[in-house]
């Protein structure tokens, strides 16, 4: 009974946060709001209580999983594929550059060990694709920065779990294996590739064969093929985390897939292929605010946790080292790079560098080393850290975007010549009205239609 309140009740405060932002707040992104009221939950004890503890695995395979499955299937293949030079760069060479350099500024300023300082690092690399589209709320980001974070965000967060690992082994055995997390990495990135391939293909043929079958009824044939489409991101999660695989990359890898399919079949399956875009457009909203309104929770509840010392300054000025770090090895990356498509100007570059926004994956991987013998106050600087990463990513670029991004203006005239039409066309209908005899319950209903 517990589950379902709770269900139920993350659902209500995500609808009322969407309703909030269609009706007095439409320049400032629904993911805020959703945030805004998490916190606000989190802050009334009667409220708070309702809320149950946070699980990374389960916050990882049941809304971020889903998430990248389908952000995976926007993306063409085709365009990955082509650019898998650069991807490989933003999400390994750029992704190690940025770690290395912010251990060490760790290191050297605040005189925290090495193993910790890499694991700090770790979680502050994977970025969130959901959290940037917040940051650029009404605002045009140029076209190749915005598929460079969209794919970086799509394949980052392997790479980051991958040297989180290795961090947490140095930090317990006190022994660094290079060697044994590149072999990790090859067997985590490349079974997971191979796995989510494998049960993408078997759930498309499952599907076609489904809507080719001579007994097939549209009508009766959607429900089920709506299920198996949205469990399959959850079932490749969690059988990849079962077999050591990345989880993360399986279920980018099957979203991939599912593109393939849904390009073929937009003319000759059309009913599913439009029901199945809209139910993923649902989906996606509603674990975005889940995203963000679990995120105001947990942040409050870390903060109302932890007692302001010295070691809280400490986290602080680390979270502030995480994030200028990452933007400086980001900026001079993208600007110098040699494996990307294009060259990269100065203000793209930076663009680039502010919008690689951190979110939800960084809290998750945060969270996962409460279940290892990881020391208690450096899990609560761990924390604290990454909470102030996650608002300074998201705050310093909502306030810079404003002046290097172009509004994104909608066609106004196009807007102004729909609503002209519409009114004209119920002007005409009840004229017609008024011109023949109707019951006086029918006209009433007509006119109220």
């Amino acid at each position: 009974m517990n589950v379902i309140v709770f269900i139920g009740f993350i659902m209500f405060a995500v609808a009322v946060a969407n309703m909030i932002q269609q009706r007095l707040f439409r320049k400032i992104s629904v993911n805020y709001i959703a945030m805004l009221i998490g916190m606000a939950i989190a802050l009334i004890p009667q409220t708070n209580q309702i809320i149950e503890g946070f699980s990374s695995e389960i916050f990882m395979g049941v809304i971020v999983a889903p998430l990248l499955f389908f952000e995976g299937q926007r993306t063409r293949l085709y365009n990955v594929l082509r650019s898998w030079r650069a991807i490989l760069g933003l999400t390994v060479v750029m992704l190690i550059l940025a770690t290395i350099t912010a251990a060490f500024g760790i290191y050297l300023s605040i005189g925290v060990s090495l193993p910790l300082s890499f694991i700090l690092a770790a979680i502050s690399t994977p970025t969130d694709a959901t959290a940037t589209e917040s940051v650029v709320h009404g605002l045009k980001l140029p076209k190749k920065i915005e598929f460079y974070l969209k794919d970086e965000s799509l394949f980052n967060d392997a790479s980051g779990i991958i040297l989180l690992n290795m961090a947490v082994d140095w930090y317990i055995h006190k022994q660094l294996r290079i060697g044994e997390a590149i072999g990790n990495f090859i067997y985590s990135a490349g079974g997971g590739i191979v796995l989510g391939v494998l049960i993408a293909v078997f759930v498309i043929f499952l599907r076609q064969s489904s809507l080719r079958s001579k007994h097939h009824l549209a009508s009766s044939a959607v429900m089920p093929i709506e299920v198996l489409y949205f469990l399959t991101p959850l079932v490749i999660y969690f059988l990849a985390e079962k077999i050591d695989v990345s989880g993360i990359i399986a279920v980018v890898a099957a979203g991939l897939v599912h593109n393939v399919e849904s390009e073929r079949s937009r003319l000759t399956n059309a009913v599913v292929f439009y029901d199945s875009y809209a139910f993923s457009e649902v989906i996606i909203n509603i674990l975005n605010g889940i995203v963000f309104l679990l995120l105001g929770i947990i942040i409050i509840r870390s903060m109302r946790e932890d007692v302001f010392n010295q070691q809280t300054i400490d986290a602080i000025i680390i979270g502030v080292i995480l994030y200028f770090a990452n933007l400086a090895i980001r900026f001079l990356y993208c600007r110098f790079s040699l494996t990307l498509r294009e060259k990269i100007s100065s203000k793209d570059a930076w663009i680039f560098s502010l919008g690689g926004i951190h979110g939800a994956v960084t809290f998750a991987l945060a969270y996962t080393l409460s279940e290892l013998n990881v020391n208690l106050a450096d899990f609560h600087l761990i924390l604290v850290s990454e909470i102030t990463l996650i608002l300074l990513s998201m705050i310093v670029p909502t306030i810079a975007f404003r002046f290097m991004l172009e509004k994104d203006k909608p066609d106004y005239s196009q807007r102004a010549e729909v609503d002209r039409v519409r009114v004209e066309m119920v002007q005409y209908a009840l004229k017609q009205i008024d011109k023949i005899y109707l019951p006086v319950k029918i006209r009433k209903q007509l006119e109220f239609d």
